[in-house]
């Protein structure tokens, strides 16, 4: 799907680009899109060329909200359609909010370019601005995002916000006593960086203290109003509360030594298991639609 820009250059002429396909390019966690242009100066003889640095940053369309920065580019602008390559990054997180953005039907994005001149001429300013529309049919976007889904992992978007109005300045560093979301989202988030280091049993323990804050934030049903294990006796909270019960006394093991947890070995599936499963609590019962 083909859509034309110009940047003016004053007097001197103008500077067309034929925007056309996208391309991605699946890395490890973070992904390269390429954009396919044509570009040509309309000032231009045939045997000339006027080499123009362009710049530039993307938006997402639908809400607009920057997303990445163009990798700035040098290109020899001729008088015909010469094909260049405009490329940014996009991290996995990124991604998956695109598409949770995009809802359905096309993807659209707009670019803010910056052409400037590296051989400005008399008389003529060296710089041109302009928004072009980059828009990728809805069938083949799904068809980029299927070669790069198996590098994808799928990620829990948790309101935390930075600061708690409700915590004394200190409260980051003594014992929880009260509910304190951003106590929770930091702990979190140490649990993250503790997966990522390979710290597995400290990733358990951490979650541990983002569940016991959790149950300060919301009001989680004690195992005590909790009916046995026949699911039928249970209400909705019940069961919720049975998992969030479930997902503590697991996380508690590594925390505790007693000799019912002297022998657990800690893998990177269960850190990961009960991160996820932390993260989608801490989501659950915090959120505003429950």
């Amino acid at each position: 799907m083909t859509n034309m820009a110009s940047l003016s250059l004053d007097r001197l002429g103008d500077i067309r680009l034929a925007i056309g396909d996208v391309h991605l390019s699946p890395g490890m966690a973070t992904h390269r899109v390429t954009i396919e242009v044509q570009v040509n100066g309309t000032w231009l003889e045939p045997e000339s060329n006027a080499p123009t640095l362009l710049t530039g940053t993307v938006w997402t369309d639908n809400p607009f909200r920057w997303l990445a920065a163009l990798d700035p580019q040098v290109l020899a602008v001729r008088s015909y359609p010469v094909g260049e390559k405009l490329s940014f990054e996009l991290g996995d997180d990124q991604l998956i909010a695109l598409e949770r953005a995009r809802g359905r039907g096309d993807l659209t994005l707009s670019a803010n370019l910056q052409a400037s001149l590296m051989s400005p001429l008399l008389g003529a300013y060296p710089v041109a601005d302009t928004q072009a529309q980059v828009r990728v049919r809805e069938s083949r976007w799904l068809e980029l995002l299927d070669q790069a889904g198996s590098e994808v992992g799928i990620v829990l978007r948790i309101p935390s916000p930075l600061t708690d109005p409700s915590l004394p300045p200190t409260a980051a560093d003594t014992p929880e006593s009260t509910g304190s979301l951003f106590q929770a989202a930091k702990r979190l988030r140490q649990a993250r960086a503790e997966l990522r280091d390979q710290q597995w049993e400290a990733c358990v323990a951490t979650c541990r203290q983002v569940l016991e804050n959790l149950a300060l934030l919301a009001p989680v049903l004690p195992a005590s109003e909790i009916p046995g294990p026949t699911t039928k006796e249970r209400t909705k909270d019940q069961r919720w509360a049975a998992i969030y019960h479930a997902v503590l006394s697991m996380a508690h093991a590594a925390h505790h030594d007693d000799k019912t947890t002297v022998d657990f070995t800690w893998t990177r599936s269960d850190a990961e298991a009960v991160l996820a499963a932390t993260a989608g609590l801490l989501l659950r019962y915090t959120s505003s639609d429950r």
